[in-house]
């Protein structure tokens, strides 16, 4: 029949999703949820994406979006989040089951959070002196956030667990 077929009679297209065949009927056929369109909509939604921009990358309309994955959808805000959670777990496991490069990961994940502790302490303090008519200099700034960090225990108790110390 050529390119211009009516039917498609593939399993799957270029890009490895589902062809959804009609099976003789008119109109679009019903949309089948696969457990790797879930998996690409949580995805995608840990990314930040639009819901336009996910309904194009799986390949179905904004409104099919809405309805096949509402509940993923209304957790939106917390994807990333729950993620983040996930994969801390994982490694955390990893590392207390003695996987030196799950500690590596660890520490480096722990690093991460403090340093973004640290730097909201310091928009606060910052905001709070601004609030107050008083600008924080650069050495200022410097000092607050070495006090910060110094004053944090996290390090320690990873290094205890680790078998460093």
């Amino acid at each position: 029949m050529g390119i211009g077929k009516m039917g498609d009679d593939r399993e799957r297209d270029l890009f490895g999703n589902p062809v959804r065949a009609n099976r003789g009927r008119p109109g679009r056929p019903a949309l089948e949820v696969t457990a790797e369109d879930r998996d690409a909509v949580e995805a995608a939604l840990v990314r930040g994406w639009s819901n336009e921009r996910i309904a194009r990358a799986v390949g179905i309309s904004p409104a099919s979006l809405k309805r096949y994955f509402r509940a993923a959808l209304h957790h939106r805000d917390v994807a990333r989040e729950k993620m983040e959670l996930a994969m801390f777990a994982t490694v955390a496991r990893q590392a207390m089951a003695g996987n030196m490069s799950a500690v590596k990961q660890l520490r480096d994940m722990m690093h991460g959070d403090q340093l973004a502790r640290s730097s909201a302490e310091m928009r606060k303090i910052q905001a709070e002196a601004e609030a107050r008519g008083v600008g924080l200099g650069k050495k200022e700034a410097a000092q607050l956030g070495a006090q910060a960090a110094s004053q944090s225990d996290e390090w320690g108790d990873l290094l205890k667990a680790s078998g460093f110390h």
